[in-house]
């Protein structure tokens, strides 16, 4: 019987895909994005989410890096978890419970936050102790 990861995992996959062909990888910030805008502006989103190279422990909203690990080892590209976080960015309402804020980071901002996360997201050790998997009934 597949344990709560290998669940959560294909989730994870199956919601990357969908939400990169919604939202259109060419919407993204690409080659032009500021990194260090990115994790700057980040900061803000870490009262709720955790994210390693950012130094944040939320635990309101998803643990990025587990959120991402998965896909990335099973070979996803940046360009798709960019894609992804602009998403969620752009339409939070659809996509998580609780709700993020709208407007939280837009524009520039919101591409420079998604490629940040997409750049490091996922890219350490082993998945996070700070909030264990619940098993899904």
């Amino acid at each position: 019987m597949a344990g709560p990861w290998t669940y959560l995992r294909a989730r994870a996959a199956a919601a990357l895909v969908v939400g990169a062909a919604a939202f259109g990888l060419s919407a993204c910030g690409g080659s032009d994005a500021d990194l260090a805008n990115g994790k700057a502006k980040f900061t803000q989103c870490g009262s709720c989410h955790t994210l390693a190279d950012a130094g944040t422990k939320g635990i309101v909203g998803p643990n990025l890096d587990d959120a991402f690990r998965g896909a990335r080892r099973d070979g996803f590209e940046d360009s798709t978890f960019e894609g992804v976080v602009r998403y969620w960015i752009d339409k939070p309402e659809q996509n998580t419970q609780p709700i993020m804020p709208a407007d939280i980071v837009t524009g520039k901002d919101a591409d420079d936050v998604a490629a940040y996360v997409a750049a490091v997201a996922g890219t350490g050790g082993d998945l996070s102790p700070a909030r264990p998997a619940e098993e899904i009934k």
